[in-house]
């Protein structure tokens, strides 16, 4: 089974390669601690989907430490290579996820994950999107979402951007909502809604953290989709079409969407303020026995 691991963007907010920071005692990174947790679960393969303009430094850091453990391929997710007839040539901004889930197309034929680089998801989310991605062939889901509970994925360091979840009584997905500037506020999590006046959020809703499981099946229509969207949106020179749009507008159309509860923490690098606070969790976690001193 493989993961697809989207780590072709570099973190604007943090600065660098957010993908190839050092957080572990051996230097490990967050992406790390992802293919060693998926690995376990069960993933055979790991295709990253990264850009050229730091190939050499992503493979010097990433490829030595996996291929001798898991089948690793690389795919690319630059804006040169859309037509130019599609495109604005001034633009230098990534089109959105659903692309980046495009580019490994032509690799994939059964069921995959997806997850980003810069997320620390834990042991615990990447068994159950193994496990639910084997029953995916005889569900009636066409995609399952592993979601975290809102109190467990806000950052220390200020507001961040949650995709919140609203679910019907059966666990099913009806829609992705994002929130900007999420962050506690008098101990509440809350968001400036367009009037700059904060709305509560309930600590308990479930929030998408862009780990998805889907059936090969799913690609055909995410490349009419986002055909479509270019030929919108392709002289934009902000706009990216998410896996969230596309699978809002695919469950308005029908599609059954599972919605699994993860009872992990998530952890990850928003601004350099989350360093230290998540070398301390990793070293507990290391020091509980989670993981071991050395991953590879």
């Amino acid at each position: 089974m493989t993961l697809i691991v989207l780590a072709a963007t570099m973190g604007n907010k943090y600065g660098g390669l957010k993908q190839l920071e050092g957080i572990g005692p051996n230097g490990e990174t967050i992406l790390d601690f992802s293919i060693f947790d998926a690995v376990r679960a069960g993933f055979s393969r790991i295709v990253f989907v990264i850009s050229r303009h730091f190939e050499e430094a992503f493979k010097k850091l990433v490829s030595g430490k996996y291929e001798h453990v898991v089948e690793v391929d690389y795919v690319y997710q630059d804006i040169e290579t859309l037509p130019i007839e599609k495109r604005n040539p001034k633009r230098s901004a990534l089109y959105g996820s659903v692309r980046a889930v495009l580019m490994a197309k032509e690799l994939i034929d059964a069921p995959f994950g997806v997850i980003n680089a810069v997320n620390f998801y834990q042991r615990e989310s990447f068994q159950l999107l193994y496990d639910h991605l084997q029953e995916l062939k005889n569900s009636k889901h066409a995609s399952v979402n592993i979601c975290y509970r809102l109190s467990n994925v806000l950052a220390e360091s200020g507001g961040v951007t949650r995709g919140i979840c609203e679910v019907d009584d059966d666990g099913n997905l009806i829609s992705v909502t994002d929130r900007l500037g999420v962050e506690r506020i008098g101990g509440k999590p809350m968001y400036p809604n367009e009037l700059h006046k904060w709305v509560p959020l309930d600590e308990n809703s479930l929030v998408s953290m862009n780990m998805w499981g889907f059936m090969p099946d799913i690609l055909p229509d995410m490349q009419s989709a986002f055909d479509a969207f270019l030929d919108q949106h392709g002289m934009d020179m902000n706009a990216h079409f998410s896996i969230p749009a596309f699978m809002n507008n695919e469950i308005a159309k029908g599609m059954k969407v599972k919605v699994v509860e993860t009872p992990a923490r998530w952890m990850g690098l928003v601004s350099a303020d989350d360093k230290i606070q998540v070398l301390l969790r990793i070293n507990e976690m290391m020091r509980k026995g989670v993981y071991p001193s050395r991953l590879f």
